[in-house]
């Protein structure tokens, strides 16, 4: 099943939780808004219930979370609900199938009850009292139990961002302000995990979702950019401005009309000068903002001006270009032309970046371009490559110095049978790689049934 219909069902879920949550504080448990808003969170529980057998939601920093990520494009729905939650000490709470109206109904009393003000461990008591196995309250951990030094997960990262972009597009679409502090946190995350592991977190954007390329757009913009410019850069307050300019590159697509946006055929010339403005519209947008950094809105303005100043939007007496707008444009190009979209085919990276050369000094600043095909290799990290030996592997980490023969996970053996122990070898080593294994192509993933992310 979809992920992102199972993570949708799972919203709708909360938001009706939440909402029960609210009511039942408002008035008793027999009001006709509590039975009613009951009912309704059941019928969306038992929604998810025909996909998943239970659903745990944990609480993060004063969040729901689903699968560790923020469920962010909700944040302002239920926020209130989810500290509630987290100031009783509840980490996660567990929804399993077979939950009854009655058994809800005496939970949620349980959580609003002002008198006992009952914390995790109370609840699970109190829940055991009443023979209810069909929820299930987890304390919070202790922060000592935790490790400081833990990795973020990239794939938690990857998608706590993309459910910022969902609230971020959301929000401009409604005409609120931007969720700042959402942008920061998703920034922040990005540019501590590229300091941690920045090839699984260049992996993640070069296997992006199909589906969603509005929203993966931005975070594979600002996971590239970010590891680009951290080889010239050791600023991480630097790094994370850059980030969140790279999350709010785009805005200004917001305000351009779908049919332009999605057209599957060429843009005629009055829809190609419309979207020319999107990068002054998202530098309006973001002037608009009662605090917003400078360079937030320089990047949004600049990101299409190319290195020699012939992209757009045309301004007279343009000043030099600021160099974080240059590796923005580098990024934002790749990402576009390696993406595919329901109206185009994408190009293998190999292909985009030789593509890509012929643009140097012209369309990309020749110093960054020259960092960015060393950091990716011609087959840059995720990329699915089958071996002269007639192997399938997935491309782990470039070789500056020999950027032909990164280092691979080998995942299939040359009869198609897939390994059980990936073997992990650099091509580079000749000791390593005794048998002269090298990369013959890139290979689309969905063509022998694999999913690359479950080998990062």
């Amino acid at each position: 099943m979809d992920q992102a219909i199972i993570k949708q069902l799972v919203k709708v879920f909360v938001k009706n939780f939440s909402l029960l949550l609210t009511e039942s504080g408002l008035y008793p448990p027999h009001h006709p808004n509590v039975v009613a808003q009951t009912h309704q969170t059941l019928a969306a529980l038992k929604e998810a219930f025909n996909i998943l057998p239970e659903i745990y939601l944990d609480i993060l920093e004063g969040q729901f979370a689903y699968e560790g990520i923020p469920l962010y494009e909700i944040k302002h729905i239920v926020e209130k609900v989810a500290q509630m939650l987290e100031s009783k000490a509840i980490k996660c709470i567990c929804f399993k199938i077979g939950l009854s109206p009655q058994n809800l109904s005496l939970f949620v009393q349980m959580l609003s009850d002002k008198i006992k003000h009952l914390n995790a461990e109370g609840l699970q008591s109190e829940l055991g009292k009443a023979n209810i196995a069909s929820i299930i309250v987890e304390k919070k951990r202790d922060k000592k139990e935790d490790n400081k030094h833990t990795l973020l997960e990239a794939n938690k990262v990857y998608g706590g961002s993309i459910e910022a972009n969902k609230l971020i597009y959301s929000a401009i679409q409604a005409g609120k302000v931007l969720p700042l502090d959402v942008v920061d946190k998703v920034a922040q995350d990005i540019t501590s995990l590229i300091a941690q592991d920045s090839c699984s977190s260049l992996a993640l954007a070069a296997l992006r979702s199909y589906d969603e390329y509005t929203f993966t757009h931005s975070t594979n913009v600002a996971i590239l950019s970010v590891a680009l410019a951290t080889t010239v850069i050791e600023d991480p307050l630097l790094l994370n401005r850059l980030a969140r300019a790279a999350i709010l590159h785009d805005i200004g697509k917001t305000k351009i009309p779908l049919k332009i946006l999605n057209k599957p055929d060429k843009l005629n010339p009055d829809e190609w000068q419309l979207m020319q403005q999107h990068p002054l519209l998202g530098a309006q947008i973001l002037e608009q903002q009662a605090t917003m950094d400078e360079l937030s809105i320089i990047i949004a303005s600049q990101h299409h001006m190319k290195y020699d100043l012939s992209g757009y939007p045309r301004i007279q007496h343009l000043a030099p270009l600021h160099p974080l707008s240059l590796i923005v444009n580098i990024c934002d190009i790749y990402d576009a032309i390696t993406s595919r979209r329901p109206y185009k085919n994408s190009l293998p990276c190999d292909k985009a970046l030789a593509f890509m050369m012929r643009l140097i000094g012209c369309d990309f600043d020749p110093a960054f371009f020259k960092i960015f095909v060393q950091m990716m290799g011609v087959y840059p990290p995720g990329s699915l490559v089958r071996l002269n030996t007639r192997e399938f592997a997935i491309t782990k980490r470039a070789r500056p110095t020999a950027l032909l023969l990164p280092q691979v996970k080998i995942i299939i053996d040359a009869s198609g049978q897939l390994l059980a122990d990936p073997l992990l070898i650099d091509l580079s080593d000749n000791e390593q790689n005794n048998t002269g294994r090298n990369i013959e192509e890139v290979v689309e993933p969905s063509t022998i049934g694999i999913d690359p992310l479950d080998f990062i």
